[in-house]
């Protein structure tokens, strides 16, 4: 793969990953449209990097001399995943703002997909469904709900404890949430891959679900093993975050079918004070 140059179907593939995003059956996840409209997509091959935005939804290329390997083709996320590309990208990109300026980047499907063959992301299905996922991840980051980002909320947050320890017992009005925990975007992420799967990809939805199921009951044979007193569960989230997002995901698509968007974008806790 370190010669590999994309193919016309590497473009259509990617392209119609974005497509999907925008679809009518996705409207209730991808809600606000604007998020999606100005993230731009990233993928590469040993010669260029390919670009596509708003405003291009065809990709315009940047010549690029990064040594790559098969890895590098293997994963999309919602970073810029190579960071010697940042010398070639647009200033707008390199030094970005990650919530005005979102992107998602990884490698073209022939080779993602040669990569990922024997699980359920060796096929078209399996790429398209992962730039629904990671487009997932852009929307529920958007939220901010694990990033305090308010400066001036937050230095009021900070004198009403300072006053509070001090003596001065008074609590101006202000309203706080509690930060949620990062891996509920991975569950959000998930949540959005399987229903699409469900909706548009019913081979991705078959493989999902045996590679899931096989996953679950390696996971059941090792809880049972474990002592909790001493040692983390198979579900902790900052350590297993896909198997929580498995688990949690799957539960709350089959309790909340329509509602499980809104219900993991709202603040964890707020506090009216």
């Amino acid at each position: 793969m370190s010669d590999y140059l994309a193919t016309k179907e590497d473009f259509e593939a990617i392209e119609e990953g974005i497509g999907t995003v925008g679809k009518k059956e996705l409207k209730f996840i991808f809600s606000n449209s604007k998020i999606i409209e100005r993230t731009t997509v990233i993928s590469f091959d040993s010669q260029f990097l390919y670009l596509w935005t708003k405003e291009k939804q065809r990709p315009y290329q940047i010549p690029h001399e990064v040594s790559l390997n098969q890895e590098d083709y293997a994963v999309w996320s919602t970073t810029v995943s190579k960071k010697e590309f940042l010398r070639v990208l647009p200033l707008w990109l390199a030094n970005r703002n990650q919530f005005a300026n979102p992107v998602i980047c990884g490698g073209l499907m022939t080779p993602f997909s040669q990569f990922h063959h024997g699980d359920p992301y060796g096929t078209k299905e399996g790429f398209l469904a992962t730039l629904v996922h990671e487009f997932a991840h852009v929307f529920w980051n958007s939220h901010k709900l694990w990033w305090y980002s308010r400066k001036e909320k937050n230095l009021r947050l900070l004198k009403t404890a300072l006053g509070l320890y001090e003596g001065r017992g008074i609590i101006s009005a202000l309203s706080a949430s509690l930060p949620t925990d990062a891996a509920l975007g991975e569950v959000f992420a998930f949540c959005s891959e399987y229903t699409a799967a469900q909706l548009f990809w019913p081979g991705h939805q078959k493989n999902l679900d045996l590679f899931i199921q096989n996953r679950l009951r390696t996971l059941i044979e090792e809880e049972q093993k474990k002592n909790l007193d001493q040692e983390d569960s198979v579900l902790e989230p900052t350590k297993n975050p896909h198997d929580f997002a498995f688990v949690f995901g799957k539960i709350l698509l089959a309790k909340y079918p329509q509602t499980w968007p809104k219900l993991l974008t709202q603040p964890k806790f707020r506090l009216y004070l």
